[in-house]
């Protein structure tokens, strides 16, 4: 059984066996990168902050050993977000009201939590690379964009509500194709200086308004998670494959749940619990992702492009490529970057 360290034993480790120490300041649009290697595991940083009370964190660490650490959560007085790329990441959080006491944190998925003044212990496996973004929201600036409850959900009224909001952790949903898109940019800039800064800022805000969506999403479903058997998960991502392989001519809900043997209701709440959006989100944002591979890779013309992926209307089209990309449909095939 492994012991656990606490967080001064695990910074006395990096300290004496620390190899291959970078730090760089100011650097690529972060306020600091840090690049290590230990006997515990290697690993690598970007933070910034964007401004005062919105930051923005990427690791991506490589466990060679089984590590269990206590780390407290003092005066962490921030809303955070993460996005998990890879990896799971186990979590004992012991007395804490409306908290699992062992939770896992897993590839694929996104969390919302607000835990300040605790003790948590962190367990991490050898061999594995956990690879996630993190946002930490101060309060007054979340409360910055707040006007009212009409539109907040309800997980964070409590915020508005009080100085003194009831701790939580929540798993948000999985990665939807939206956040996935943010995600690459934020690890793929494309701008350098000021503007990256820039750009950085609106694709955060982005992700927080795809995840805050998303909660509102499911905190406005009265339908329950469905308890999916590996055969009906199977049946979803059967229905997936034949989305994606008729994205031009879909077949109905009613039809794609008759085709792959599943009930319709199933279907759907199945569909967002495996791939954290409805089926019809999924095949626009597919059509999309097909569309700007046309446009950008083969530049075929944006008629062409509109009649190959099954829009009936060009206006709709363009609408919501430039929502989802930032640009229009000509500027993509011309090769023009976003703004």
């Amino acid at each position: 059984m492994t012991n656990t360290l606490t967080e001064e034993q695990i910074h006395q480790i990096e300290q004496e066996t620390v190899e291959k120490l970078e730090i760089a300041y100011n650097n690529q649009g972060f306020d600091k990168i840090q690049k290590f290697r230990n006997s515990l595991y290697d690993s690598y940083s970007q933070i910034v902050e964007l401004r005062p009370g919105l930051s923005l964190e990427i690791f991506d660490d490589y466990y060679y050993q089984q590590v269990s650490s206590r780390i407290n959560h003092y005066d962490l007085y921030t809303l955070t977000a993460k996005f998990y790329l890879g990896g799971n990441h186990n979590v004992i959080c012991p007395g804490i009201a409306g908290v699992k006491e062992n939770y896992q944190e897993a590839g694929g998925n996104n969390y919302l939590f607000y835990l300040p003044d605790i003790e948590e212990i962190e367990q991490y496996c050898a061999g594995d690379r956990i690879y996630l973004i993190r946002i930490c929201i101060d309060i007054n600036f979340l409360k910055s964009f707040i006007d009212g409850l009409e539109h907040l959900p309800k997980q964070l009224q409590p915020f508005l509500e009080t100085d003194s909001p009831s701790l939580f952790h929540r798993p948000v949903g999985k990665i939807t194709l939206p956040m996935q898109t943010a995600l690459q940019q934020i690890l793929n800039v494309p701008y350098q200086g000021m503007i990256q800064k820039m750009y950085l800022e609106g694709k955060v805000l982005e992700l927080l308004a795809l995840q805050f969506a998303q909660l509102i999403e499911t905190e406005g479903d009265k339908q329950p998670l469905i308890h999916l058997k590996a055969n009906d998960v199977e049946k979803i991502y059967q229905a997936r494959d034949i989305l994606t392989q008729n994205y031009d001519h879909p077949p109905s809900l009613i039809d794609l749940a008759k085709i792959v043997g599943i009930n319709d209701n199933k279907l759907k709440y199945g569909f967002r619990e495996v791939f954290g959006t409805t089926v019809f989100g999924y095949l626009r944002d597919y059509r999309l992702e097909v569309a700007r591979k046309l446009l950008q890779e083969q530049k075929q013309n944006v008629r062409t492009v509109v009649n190959t992926v099954g829009y009936a209307n060009q206006s709709h089209f363009a609408a919501a490529f430039k929502r989802k990309f930032g640009m229009t449909p000509q500027d993509c095939r011309l090769g023009r970057k976003a703004v």
